[in-house]
C-alpha cells in the first residue's frame, strides 16, 4: 500500500469507521467515507460523501468517480433480533448494500483488494471455539446475511481472481461506542448511579478492543496475495463470561458499585450462543496480527473516555 492510494471506507462514520480514518490520515493516506449522513462538526467532513449505499447506481457512479486502490466495507444493519421478517430486512440492508459496492469495484482497473467486515455470527450455532475452516450455522439474519456476503467474495475470488479477504471479529469494544452494545450501555449506567439489568451472565464472549481491530484492518489491506480470498478471525483469542466482564467493569469504577448490576433480570435470547470464541492463529500466520490490548487496559481506557465525554457517577 501506497502512501497516494486512495481508500475508500463505507460506514466511515460509526464507531469502527471513525477510529480507522483517523489512524489511515495520520499516516498520509487519501480517504473518503461514504456515510449514510453527514456529520456535522466532523473533522472528516471534507472526506464525506452521504448517499445510500442500497441505490446501484449511486454507487456506481460514485466509486467510478472516485477510482480508489482500496474499499473497506464496514457498513451494516446491525439488528440482531431474530424473526422471520429480519431475514428479507436484513438480506436488502446487507447484501444488497455489498453486492452494489462490490459490482462498481469490479469495474476498476486498478484496484487492489476490498476489505469486508464480516462477523463471528456468522458461525452461529457451529462449535467453539471457531475456526476458519468449519461450517458455519447462523443462528439470527444478521449472521446469514454477513455470511451471504463472504460466500459471494470467495466465489468471485475463486472464479475471477476479485481481490478481497474477510475479517470476522469477535465482540468490538472501546471509547466512542453507541448504548446498543453491552460494554457501554453498562458503562454509562454505572457511571451515572443507576442500576444495570442483564442476563445471568453465564455466556461465554471474546472481547476485542477497537485499536487492534483497526490494526487486523490496515495489516489486512498491506498484506501479500496471499490473504486474498481467505475468512480470517480478529479475536482476543481469550473468553470469558459475560458476569466477569460485568464485574470487572464495576471494580474499575468503584467497588461499591457492583450492587448497582441486577444479574438475571433479563432473560437470554431466543437461540442465544452461549460459548462464542474463536481461533486466531490465521491472524497471526497471514496478517503477523495478534491482540495488543488487554481487557483490563481496554475497559480503563473505555470508562476514561465516558467520564471524559460527561458521564458522572451520581452521588
Amino acid at each position: 500500500m501506497l502512501i497516494s492510494d486512495h481508500i475508500v471506507i463505507t460506514g466511515g462514520s460509526g464507531f469502527i469507521g471513525k477510529h480507522l480514518s483517523v489512524a489511515l490520515l495520520a499516516n498520509g493516506f487519501r480517504v473518503t467515507q461514504l456515510v449514510r449522513s453527514i456529520v456535522p462538526g466532523c473533522q472528516y467532513e471534507q472526506k464525506q460523501i452521504a448517499f445510500d449505499l442500497n441505490d446501484r447506481k449511486k454507487v456506481q457512479d460514485c466509486i467510478a468517480t472516485l477510482q480508489p486502490n482500496y474499499a473497506i466495507h464496514l457498513a451494516s444493519s446491525k439488528d440482531r433480533i431474530n424473526s422471520k421478517a429480519g431475514f428479507r430486512d436484513s438480506y436488502e440492508k446487507n447484501v444488497s448494500m455489498s453486492l452494489n459496492l462490490i459490482d462498481a469495484c469490479l469495474n476498476l482497473s486498478d484496484f487492489k483488494r476490498l476489505v469486508f467486515l464480516g462477523s463471528c455470527d456468522e458461525y452461529g450455532q457451529a462449535s467453539s471455539p471457531f475456526d476458519e475452516s468449519q461450517r458455519e450455522i447462523p443462528a439470527n439474519a444478521y449472521g446469514l446475511s454477513k455470511l451471504a456476503v463472504t460466500k459471494i467474495l470467495s466465489g468471485l475470488y475463486h472464479s475471477f481472481q476479485f481481490p478481497s479477504v474477510i475479517l470476522r471479529p469477535t465482540v468490538i469494544y472501546g471509547p466512542g461506542q453507541g448504548d446498543e452494545m453491552f460494554l457501554p450501555a453498562l458503562v454509562n449506567s454505572l457511571l451515572m448511579g443507576k442500576e444495570f439489568a442483564m442476563t445471568s451472565g453465564e455466556q461465554m464472549r471474546d472481547f476485542i478492543y477497537v485499536d487492534d481491530v483497526v490494526e487486523a484492518i490496515i495489516k489486512a489491506l498491506n498484506a501479500d496475495e496471499h490473504v486474498n480470498g481467505k475468512v480470517i478471525n480478529i479475536g482476543a483469542g481469550v473468553a470469558s463470561k459475560i458476569k466477569n466482564i460485568a464485574t470487572l467493569v464495576a471494580d474499575s469504577i468503584h467497588p461499591d458499585i457492583l450492587k448497582l448490576i441486577k444479574f438475571g433480570a433479563v432473560q437470554y435470547r431466543a437461540n442465544e450462543v452461549m460459548d462464542y470464541s474463536v481461533v486466531i492463529a490465521r491472524a497471526k500466520e497471514l496478517l503477523g496480527w495478534y491482540p495488543k490490548t488487554s481487557m483490563e487496559s481496554g475497559i480503563q481506557s473505555t470508562i476514561k473516555y465516558f467520564k471524559d465525554s460527561g458521564c458522572r457517577r451520581l452521588s
